[in-house]
């Protein structure tokens, strides 16, 4: 493989005498060494992030990587406390630059559905002790579903359009659960999906594909979590309950058959079809790590071992190959990579998966000089840069709740 685009792994396999440093006596979870070395991660770069990198952080309010980011781990924050507290909300909308969208972008991640969908269950949770010039949540809630009209002229995929939006209405419907709360949600959210679908079959026609659904991206049919098929499926999946049994098992499943045939024998996928750099990048926008909670989700939904088995090839190519040159972000790095194996530990149980998290998170934590051959553009941000290591480093504390940030509710 020319210009080799990852580290050897030179981490210890695992075995009962390495793991006692990482892993508590019952394998469930991570050692007091190991929580409290995160802890001091978190503190340390937290306040890193809030003063020297301030200005990195609001160099736009998206998601991605903007403000809206940091928003969105304070949120998280909150919703994991035993006893949550205002005052965490309070901050989430200190990174919520609601003034500057102009109603142009569709999706979570990079438009305005990810901001609009965090103000909308702020407002809705600090109720009458919201600040005054915070609007209502139902106000809110209004901007956010207006953003349909932007649909059909936006792709389908995760980072900018169709999958992105879906996902803010999934999330705002998580955590607002009274259904008379916002009643127009539910069938906002069966139209999108019926949009997605329906792309989805129209452009597999045109392809003339063995595929029932195919979604095309800047004139390429991408197959992984950013924006292609794996993506978009996976958003799918999680609004399973709205979709009707006929196109759960004559579109989304045998889409999912398809997509399984396109594995490379590494376990590896390819970024798209026919795509020119083979079998080479390991990461979650384009390869395996944005296949593994796809196939884990398959499994549990239509309960067939050949998807869990694809997933944990997957995870047996990012052990072996996910140490990225690109260095530790959580879209094309070593962050996001750690997140398969906290997939892998959440439906198998088995402590390997655990532990190899934990060694990635070691990765990222250390920072050895040449181990991030490409700076970020957005050394700060969620997705790119910083704070997505300061959200793996909270997840793999608790690694039964941990979920990918803007991908899974």
């Amino acid at each position: 493989m020319s210009l080799k685009s990852f580290f050897e792994n030179n981490f210890e396999e695992f075995s009962d005498e390495v793991i006692r440093e990482h892993l508590n006596d019952r394998q469930n979870g991570i050692s007091e060494r190991y929580v409290e070395m995160l802890l001091n991660f978190i503190k340390e770069k937290l306040n890193l992030l809030t003063s020297k990198m301030q200005l990195d952080i609001f160099s736009n309010g998206t998601v991605y990587t903007g403000s809206a980011g940091l928003g969105l781990y304070y949120f998280m924050r909150y919703i994991r406390k035993n006893k949550p507290e205002d005052d965490v909300l309070k901050i989430v909308l200190e990174y919520l630059d609601l003034k500057s969208l102009k109603g142009r972008r569709i999706s979570f991640l990079c438009g305005d559905a990810g901001p609009l969908a965090l103000a909308t269950i702020v407002s809705y949770k600090l109720g009458t002790s919201r600040p005054a010039n915070l609007p209502d949540y139902k106000a809110l809630a209004q901007r956010l579903l207006d953003l349909i009209s932007l649909l059909k002229e936006s792709p389908d995929e995760l980072l900018y359009g169709g999958a992105g939006y879906l996902y803010a209405l999934l999330f705002v419907n998580k955590y607002i659960r009274e259904t008379d709360v916002i009643p127009s949600l539910p069938k906002h959210i069966e139209k999108v999906i019926a949009s997605i679908i329906q792309s989805g079959k129209l452009f597999s026609a045109k392809s003339k594909s063995e595929s029932p659904l195919l979604w095309q991206w800047h004139e390429k049919i991408y197959l992984g979590a950013a924006h292609g098929v794996a993506g978009i499926l996976y958003i799918l999946l999680q609004a399973h309950s709205y979709i009707n049994h006929q196109d759960m098992h004559t579109s989304i499943k045998p889409t999912l058959d398809w997509l399984a045939l396109q594995q490379f024998p590494s376990g590896n996928f390819p970024s798209s079809l026919g795509s020119s750099s083979g079998d080479r990048l390991v990461q979650w926008c384009h390869g395996a790590p944005g296949f593994v909670p796809l196939f884990l989700l398959a499994y549990q939904i239509f309960k067939e071992e050949a998807y869990l088995k694809i997933a944990l090839q997957c995870g047996e190519v990012i052990w072996q190959r996910g140490l990225c040159t690109k260095g530790y972000s959580i879209c094309h790095g070593v962050s996001g990579n750690a997140y398969s194996f906290l997939y892998l530990y959440q439906t198998t149980k088995d402590p390997l998966h655990l532990y190899r998290a934990c060694r990635f998170m070691e990765w990222c934590v250390a920072e050895k000089a040449g181990t991030e051959l490409h700076t970020p553009d957005r050394p700060a941000s969620l997705f790119e840069g910083l704070l997505g290591r300061l959200y793996l480093a909270e997840d793999i504390i608790r690694p039964d709740v941990a979920k990918f940030p803007a991908f899974t509710l």
